[in-house]
C-alpha cells in the first residue's frame, strides 16, 4: 500500500513521513530527534528513540509493536513512548498479549501524560502536551524553545550592577518561550480556537481531513476531525510562518487539496500553506 510518504523542509525543520486519514500517520522531525505517532513502519524511524503519540487509533499507533521489535533486533535501547495517560493500561495489556504470543517481551519506557505535562527533549527544548478534541483521549504536542532573558526593567543596567543584584538574590531574568512546532494529531477545530500556543507555533502541522462537501462540516465533526471550511474561517488568527495541512482523507487527492488552497485561501496566506502527503 502507498502510504503517501513525503518530505517537506519548512521553518528550519524537515518533516518526513506519511499522514493519511484512516490509513497511516507517522511523522519524523530529525532536527528534534522526535517521532510523532507510529501508525505504520517506515524508513528512518529507528533513528528516533523518543515517540510522541497523539492517540491510540491504529492508524496512529498500530506500527509500534513492530518498531519496538526492530529496535531490539538492532540492539538499540528501549524507546521512550509518550502517550495520553488514559491508554497506558490498555497498551500494557496489548503488550502483555504480544509477550505471550511471541514468548518475548518488547521493551519500552511508557510514559502517560495529561494536558500541561512537559517532556524534556534536550537542553533548552521541551515538548508540552495539550488536550486536543477527538473522539478518544488525545493530545497535541508543541515543541518549544525555552531561554532566559533579562527582564525589561533591568535592560539599561551595566554588568556589575546585574551581578550585584544576583548576589543579593534578585531574579533579574525571566523565561522566554518560543513555540517552534505544533503537531495537532486528530482534532476538531476547537484546539485551534482554545490554545494560543497552537496559533503561535512557527510551524503548525494541523489536520484537515475533509476538503469538500462529500463529508460536510457536521459529518466531519462527528468523527472528531477538521473540515477545510472551518480552518478557512480562522486563517487570520494564525501567527506562525508555516501551516502544514495533513491527515487528508483518501477521498481527496493532493492535487484536489492544492486546488482548494489555490482557489479558496487568501492570497496573503498561500505562501504559508503546505499540503503534505502524496
Amino acid at each position: 500500500m502507498d502510504f503517501g510518504e513525503d518530505t517537506l523542509e519548512v521553518g528550519g525543520l524537515t518533516l518526513t513521513g506519511a499522514t493519511r486519514g484512516g490509513i497511516a500517520t507517522s511523522l519524523r522531525v530529525p532536527e528534534f530527534g522526535l517521532l510523532f505517532d507510529v501508525g505504520v513502519p517506515m524508513a528512518g524511524q529507528l533513528r528516533h528513540s523518543r515517540i510522541l503519540v497523539s492517540h491510540g487509533h491504529q492508524d496512529h499507533l498500530g506500527g509500534l509493536p513492530y518498531l519496538l521489535s526492530q529496535r531490539h533486533l538492532a540492539r538499540q535501547k528501549p524507546a521512550d513512548v509518550h502517550v495520553p495517560v488514559e491508554i497506558v493500561d490498555p497498551l500494557g495489556r496489548i503488550f502483555d498479549a504480544w509477550a505471550e504470543i511471541e514468548d518475548f517481551r518488547m521493551e519500552m519506557r511508557l510514559h502517560g501524560h495529561q494536558p500541561g505535562d512537559v517532556v524534556p527533549v534536550r537542553k533548552g527544548l521541551e515538548a508540552v502536551a495539550l488536550r486536543s478534541d477527538h473522539r478518544v483521549p488525545s493530545l497535541a504536542w508543541v515543541v518549544r524553545r525555552v531561554t532566559r532573558r533579562l527582564k525589561p526593567e533591568y535592560a539599561g543596567l551595566e554588568g556589575p550592577q546585574i551581578h550585584a543584584m544576583r548576589k543579593d538574590g534578585v531574579e533579574v531574568t525571566e523565561a522566554h518561550v518560543e513555540p517552534l512546532l505544533c503537531v495537532t494529531g486528530d482534532t476538531r477545530i476547537e484546539l485551534f480556537d482554545r490554545e494560543p500556543l497552537v496559533r503561535q507555533s512557527k510551524v503548525l502541522v494541523h489536520e484537515v481531513t475533509s476538503w469538500d462537501d462529500r463529508r460536510d462540516v457536521e459529518h466531519t465533526r462527528q468523527w472528531g476531525h477538521t473540515h477545510v471550511d472551518e480552518l478557512l474561517e480562522r486563517l487570520d488568527r494564525f501567527e506562525g510562518e508555516a501551516l502544514v495541512l495533513v491527515h487528508r482523507s483518501a477521498r481527496h487527492s493532493r492535487a484536489q487539496a492544492e486546488q482548494v488552497v489555490a482557489e479558496r485561501f487568501p492570497a496573503s496566506m498561500r505562501d504559508k500553506v503546505h499540503v503534505f502527503g502524496h
